[in-house]
């Protein structure tokens, strides 16, 4: 699929480097593996890939692997998985930006084609979650229309949940 100024597509194996160096980034483990949990090691990142492969064959959505158009540099990944939201199973619109890339507009762009695969597949609803200080990722929700509908605990730290009805 193309976006403005992405190209997103299936993750596949020979993304293992590219998955490892941005979730090896400490930029990024402050916001998705803040301490008292562990950073990422290159095993979570091969395991965050097999897990985005696995969800595109199981149920026909994931994570898309984001290119940019222009230059062909790996930007990051986007895309819907699936979640537990407090015993509930839910549908997460999720968004990793290289950090070097942020402030771009990527994920924003990424994630409004998301949605439009989540209404396509026919799902109701997308959630997200972020830490409350992540400004930059609450911004993202808000710009692709979710609304914050309280705090949650995920993984075992607070997380405020946006939410946004398809149907």
């Amino acid at each position: 699929m193309l976006t403005e100024h992405l190209s997103l597509r299936r993750p596949r194996v020979a993304d293992e480097e590219a998955y490892g160096d941005l979730f090896l980034r400490p930029e990024l483990g402050e916001w998705l593996r803040p301490e008292p949990l562990p950073p990422f090691t290159i095993a979570d990142s091969r395991e965050i890939l097999r897990e985005d492969i696995r969800l595109w064959g199981d149920l026909g959505f994931g994570p898309w692997v984001l290119i940019e158009r222009a230059g062909g540099s790996f930007v990051g990944r986007v895309g819907l998985r699936r979640t537990a939201i407090e015993n509930e199973s839910a549908v997460e619109l999720a968004w990793t930006v290289d950090p070097d890339r942020q402030g771009r507009g990527s994920a924003t762009e990424a994630a409004t084609a998301a949605i439009e695969l989540a209404r396509s597949v026919g799902l109701d609803e997308v959630v997200a979650l972020t830490l409350p200080g992540n400004r930059a990722s609450r911004r993202v929700a808000e710009k692709i229309g979710m609304r914050q509908s309280g705090e949650v605990q995920h993984a075992g730290l607070t997380h405020l949940l946006y939410r946004l009805a398809l149907a």
